[in-house]
């Protein structure tokens, strides 16, 4: 059974999570018309479910170029945009993007973002987590996209009860591909 890693600070019981999830509020933004013309194209949201912030790191580039680069940081349960597209010549768009979430001074969950839209081939995405390198995403991206996990963290609640959770971080693929962040509750979790 794997070890937990202990994380300072309050954390936020399942149902403060819920609360804060459900205030969540995404835009419907489908990206502007210029960025609709062009050949090769994805508009990704980044949702934040989590009670931390997500700090932007850096990118990896196969092809292509941002149309609208990341925020450099997402609060807590919101959620940001970015665009990518063709940039010139014969190839697509197909890259990723490292973030990090910093759960306190000493314990950082690193994870990539990919995604592909290439001239011959599929549009694909990718949400896994890694170790900082963008390439990881791109490299993992699919059709159906993709997911990973955190460690399971520990950490006490507002009570300062012992709680236990997990992140994790998926994508669905499509011109408008959407990745998710979020921060679960592990119910029953002891370490051996």
């Amino acid at each position: 059974m794997a070890q937990t890693v202990a994380v300072t600070g309050v954390i936020l019981t399942a149902a403060a999570l819920a609360v804060g999830i459900g205030q969540l509020v995404v835009a419907l933004d489908s990206g502007d018309d210029t960025l609709q013309s062009k050949d090769h194209w994805m508009h990704c949201t980044v949702r934040n479910e989590t009670q931390f912030d997500i700090v932007y790191n850096r990118e990896y580039w196969d092809s292509g170029t941002y149309y609208q680069g990341p925020p450099q940081k997402i609060t807590k349960f919101s959620a940001g945009t970015f665009s990518v597209c063709k940039k010139t010549g014969f190839a697509g768009v197909s890259g990723g993007n490292s973030w990090k979430i910093i759960l306190d001074d000493k314990t950082v969950f690193h994870f990539s973002l990919g995604y592909t839209d290439p001239v011959v081939g599929s549009r694909k995405s990718a949400a896994v987590d890694s170790d900082g390198n963008p390439k990881t995403g791109y490299e993992a991206a699919a059709e159906r996209g993709c997911s990973g996990r955190s460690p399971i963290y520990e950490g006490k609640d507002e009570d300062g009860e012992l709680t236990y959770f997990i992140i994790d971080v998926t994508s669905v693929t499509g011109h408008h591909s959407t990745y998710t962040i979020q921060q679960s509750e592990v119910k029953g979790w002891r370490d051996p």
